[in-house]
């Protein structure tokens, strides 16, 4: 599925209102995009702390006797754990079991059979089906945010890395 678009819902004309079904599915549609943001910057981070482990790495086989070789290795340190807090960011602790709540993964394992999971989708109406997951998607781009935060984060300490690693091979 990588690299197909995902089709939105036509929205009506005017200003009228989308049905549940319209809703669900925009929602649906949202929370791909939304997860496309996720899977990106959890890339992108797994990039940045390839990198910083190279950093790490070298440092720690290097000079650790001299100032600049202990600055490197520890900032360093910090860029690798700082690329680990990208990967970190979760959703936040709205787990609680609802029976309209039928889309992540957590949301689905509180069944404990799938016979649970199946009640719960064949007795839940669409609009609250609708109303859960539009408040998911809440929720994912809560992660995003988080996500976002942390990988400018990752960035700067593994500019400070780079720089540090490159004082340290000079002295």
């Amino acid at each position: 599925m990588e690299g197909q678009l995902h089709s939105v819902p036509a929205l009506p004309d005017g200003d009228a209102p989308l049905d549940a079904t319209g809703q669900l599915g925009l929602a649906m549609s949202v929370m791909r995009y939304n997860q496309g943001f996720v899977e990106f910057l959890d890339n992108k981070a797994n990039s940045l702390l390839l990198v910083n482990s190279i950093f790490l790495a070298a440092g720690a086989a290097g000079d650790l006797s001299s100032a600049p070789g202990v600055i490197a290795t520890t900032i360093a340190a910090i860029a690798v754990l700082a690329c680990l807090m990208v990967v970190y960011a979760r959703m936040p602790s709205r787990l609680s079991h609802d029976p309209a709540k039928l889309v992540f993964f957590g949301h689905i394992r509180q069944r404990r059979t799938a016979d649970d999971y199946l009640d719960d989708f064949q007795r839940t109406g669409i609009d609250e089906i609708a109303e859960a997951t539009i408040l998911q998607v809440h929720d994912l781009a809560t992660v995003v945010e988080q996500k976002f935060r942390a990988y400018r984060w990752a960035q700067i300490v593994t500019l400070f890395s780079a720089a540090a690693g490159i004082v340290s091979l000079v002295f």
